[in-house]
């Protein structure tokens, strides 16, 4: 299988239209938070249904942990961060446009322009709002690390993996984990931390 991206080659920024923040003039600012275009090839023999992910693999464990520098330092233990999860896709569907996916929470009832499966909560969500579809990288401005955002795509040999929408990262993976026939990445990656500017 493959995954690949009109808007940022494999292991290159992603544009600031597809983040949720930018720098404009050295300081923060919402970004349009369009979800980048990508496509996906070479699905296996007996594909029934497809899982989409952006994971960010970096973030912080400590806020607060900082070095003299005021920043987080790069070899601080890093979690995972979901900014995109949808399953029980159709294997028909094998490219997304950009700006394709609906960025929301449930108040505002944004949702995808086109049902695309099962669109899960991300972790943008809190207890004051529900977040669901696509949120772009934002990640902490005084962060040493550059993060790589993962987009990963998975071939299914089931319909449906029979969870609730408020199902997370990890119960989809533990439910897909004998089901997957292949996968594919395209990492893209940002930061808004001044001194790693492109």
């Amino acid at each position: 299988m493959k995954i690949v991206s009109q808007d940022f080659e494999h292991g290159q920024w992603i544009p600031s239209e597809c983040a949720y923040g930018r720098l404009v003039d050295g300081q923060f600012a919402l970004s349009d938070n369009l979800n980048p275009h990508l496509a996906w090839s070479g699905l296996p023999e007996g594909t029934q249904s497809i899982v989409l992910a952006c994971i960010d693999p970096d973030v912080p464990t400590d806020l607060k942990a900082l070095n003299e520098q005021g920043e987080i330092p790069a070899d601080q233990p890093r979690r995972d961060f979901v900014h995109w999860l949808v399953w029980d896709m159709a294997p028909s569907v094998t490219e997304i446009q950009k700006g394709e996916a609906c960025v929301g929470d449930e108040k505002s009832g944004k949702r995808f322009a086109k049902p695309l499966g099962v669109e899960a909560v991300n972790d943008y969500s809190s207890e004051a709002e529900i977040h669901r579809g696509y949120d772009g990288p934002c990640p902490p401005g005084f962060d040493a690390r550059m993060h790589g955002y993962e987009f990963r795509v998975f071939a299914l040999d089931v319909k449906t993996l029979g969870l609730s929408d408020t199902a997370r990262w990890t119960e989809v993976c533990e439910r897909m984990a004998s089901h997957v026939l292949g996968s594919a990445i395209i990492q893209g990656i940002y930061s808004l931390n001044p001194r790693m500017q492109k």
